[in-house]
């Protein structure tokens, strides 16, 4: 189970900063070089509004031991090309025979409501009160005000994250230029921005005690993304993020790129 809300989570750290036409990008995502997830990542900026959307799907290992995939999705509009407020959010997890779906919608006042199927017991309905709840992000549209704000002052900035579930914050922060070395198994080498993405636990994380696990009660998690323009012409967009675990590290690499 940490493995897959690992590759989760690290899928959902990043969309793609995109001005008039949609871009695809394909990851792979390996855990101790071993290869584990395949993810799709989609977005659409135009007109000052945003639509984002995110697949993965486990390899042949992952497959067989749990037939686990995951779908989300965000809408809504983008202030000022670099601000987003999102009007609503799907997601979709399955694990063998276990099937949940998650809906965040937004009234454009700030505040959140929760629907999930099945429905949220009541201890984790109530985990994050609701003073934790308003003017916060889904977690698809902090990736795109991550891009974007990225796009305008480089990659910095903090953004509220509140998934259904847990309440955190994602704190982005320049590391400076760095060189990517020529690898089989990312699309990019050359000049990238470096930087560190920091995940700090809020609210809603008082369950989350076992030790390896991604979201962890009091452990503040700790990315390192690379940022380059994957086509000519196109925004910097994450070619690569590497987030180190107690017990192993996951890296996700930029396979190919399209747009159109």
């Amino acid at each position: 189970m940490a493995l897959f809300r690992t590759c989760a989570a690290a899928v959902a750290l990043w969309a793609l900063p995109l001005q008039a036409e949609a871009m695809k990008l394909d990851y792979d995502v390996y855990a101790g070089g071993l290869f584990l997830v395949s993810g799709a990542m989609t977005l659409d900026i135009a007109d000052g509004r945003y639509s984002a959307g995110v697949e993965a799907k486990g390899g042949r290992l992952v497959d067989l031991l749990s037939r686990w995939s995951y779908q989300a999705s965000a809408d809504g509009r983008v202030e000022a090309g670099t601000r987003v407020e999102p009007e609503q959010f799907r997601s979709d997890r399955k694990q063998r025979k276990r099937h949940r779906t998650l809906a965040l919608d937004y009234d454009g006042a700030g505040n959140v409501s929760v629907t999930a199927e099945p429905p949220q017991s009541e201890l984790a309905a109530g985990a994050v009160a609701p003073e934790f709840r308003p003017n916060t992000l889904d977690p698809v549209s902090a990736a795109v005000g991550i891009i974007a704000a990225g796009g305008k002052t480089g990659c910095t900035g903090t953004f509220p994250v509140f998934d259904g579930r847990r309440r955190y914050d994602v704190t982005v922060t320049y590391q400076g230029p760095d060189t990517l070395q020529k690898s089989s198994r990312n699309m990019h080498q050359g000049a990238a921005e470096k930087c560190t993405i920091r995940i700090h636990p809020v609210a809603g994380f008082e369950r989350d005690r076992e030790e390896g696990e991604f979201f962890q009660y009091g452990v503040d998690r700790t990315a390192t993304a690379w940022f380059a323009s994957p086509l000519p012409g196109e925004p910097r967009v994450p070619v690569k993020i590497q987030v180190g675990l107690e017990w192993i590290d996951v890296v996700m690499n930029l396979v190919s790129a399209r747009s159109g």
